[in-house]
């Protein structure tokens, strides 16, 4: 997710997966998408061995759900993961 080493091969398109779903889908079911993306990480987190990783990835999408609850289209690639957001939830 975003400029980590594992979304490297993301960077060869000319588009992102995201951005693609953000363009195909309406906003509220881009919403549910990133939602059922929060939800995967937040219970697999626990059983597949990358604990701090999974739960990284699930307060990225988050940030991207509150962005784009805000209207915002996003952008994977530069909006990453601010270091002072808090995940308050859904």
């Amino acid at each position: 997710i975003g400029t980590s080493k594992e979304a490297v091969h993301y960077q060869q398109s000319a588009m992102q997966p995201l951005e693609v779903c953000q363009a195909l889908m309406t906003q509220e079911q881009f919403g549910g998408f990133l939602l059922g993306n929060i939800i995967k990480y937040r219970m697999r987190a626990k059983y597949k061995g990358k604990y701090e990783e999974d739960m990284h990835k699930s307060e990225q999408y988050a940030y991207w759900l509150y962005k784009v609850r805000q209207g915002e289209k996003i952008k994977p690639l530069n909006d990453t993961l601010p270091d002072n957001y808090k995940y308050g939830g859904i």
